[in-house]
């Protein structure tokens, strides 16, 4: 019995530290640009859209239209499928501590606590979206088209 027990405790020990050890990995892969270690809070009432980049961060969109990009202290495997998020506070805002947490509301109901909240400017977040493979590097909107001298438009009956 005793044997199991710490093999239990030496088994969640050890996926703690894969989790964290991977988790910092990916942040340096995603480049020095962004404070991925961000402290900032979110009022839950102004949280307008998300896009799910990974099964650990996500972008949430504010107000009107502030990026902040979020990850959670888990990896959350059903992230991805999930058919809405929730958001669990005691004070309305959404902050890296005092315990909030993101409710997963898929099959079965699961709450993940959120590590980091960083503000990011909208280049910032596209940038996210780039390197998560959610958008094209080159999709930006084409030009309008520059008027051509001489080009008219006539009008039939």
């Amino acid at each position: 019995m005793k044997r199991l027990f710490f093999q239990s405790v030496i088994a969640i020990f050890a996926s703690v530290l894969l989790n964290t050890a991977t988790a910092e990995e990916e942040q340096h892969e995603l480049g020095p640009d962004i404070d991925y270690r961000g402290s900032d809070c979110i009022s839950i009432r102004s949280i307008r859209d998300y896009t799910v980049l990974d099964d650990r961060n996500l972008l949430v969109w504010a107000g009107s239209k502030r990026p902040y990009f979020v990850t959670l202290q888990l990896r959350a495997f059903n992230l991805r499928s999930s058919f809405r998020l929730g958001f669990s506070s005691t004070d309305g805002r959404l902050c890296p501590y005092g315990r909030d947490r993101i409710v997963l509301d898929g099959l079965q109901q699961e709450t993940v606590g959120i590590r980091y909240i960083s503000r990011v400017t909208p280049e910032q977040a596209d940038e996210l979206l780039i390197r998560y493979g959610h958008k094209e590097p080159g999709e930006e909107r084409a030009p309008a088209p520059e008027p051509v001298i001489g080009a008219e438009v006539e009008e039939l009956d």
